[in-house]
């Protein structure tokens, strides 16, 4: 499995596999993490994280791009 690194900026939403981030090109990475994410919720936010699966992203930063 490819586990390297990557930023990705999108907005965030709830689906029934968990949290889930569109970008703007219409990619879906679902966003592995124990951090409390309700506070990003419809928000445009950056993620960095590993790829640990197919469209899986394990979060290790997550913030809210302002402006």
């Amino acid at each position: 499995m490819n586990s390297a690194r990557i930023r990705v900026v999108g907005i965030l939403s709830w689906s029934q596999r968990g949290a889930m981030l569109t970008t703007l090109q219409s990619e879906v990475w679902i966003i592995e993490t124990d951090e409390d994410l309700d506070t990003f919720l419809g928000k445009t936010i950056l993620v960095e994280g590993t790829i640990s699966g197919l469209d899986r992203l394990s979060a290790y930063w997550i913030g809210e791009l302002k402006g």
